[in-house]
């Protein structure tokens, strides 16, 4: 099993963070939903963005910061009714 430390994204208060996922179209992978918690929260209606190119695309979870603080994200991308792997985030918003 492999550890992997991943340092704090920074934003600030009014911007808008993509959390993208990428998949292909031609092996059926299209990412249709995402489970989201954000600090123990889950998130009722998950914005998100598709963008497809050549047979491969990306899914983004959109998250607007309208408030400062220290955030911390557990998204599960959803492809055909199956749950992905998790990735997890943490975003500090500054002022």
């Amino acid at each position: 099993m492999a550890v992997r430390t991943m340092f704090p994204s920074k934003a600030r208060v009014g911007d808008t963070v993509h959390f993208s996922f990428a998949h292909d179209r031609f092996k059926g992978q299209i990412i249709t939903a995402f489970d989201v918690v954000i600090n123990g929260n889950k998130i009722a209606d998950p914005e998100l963005v598709k963008t497809n190119g050549k047979g491969k695309g990306l899914t983004s979870f959109v998250f607007k910061a309208d408030a400062p603080g220290t955030y911390h994200f557990e998204i599960v991308p959803i492809s055909g009714g199956e749950r992905g792997e998790r990735r997890l985030n943490t975003l500090e918003v500054e002022a």
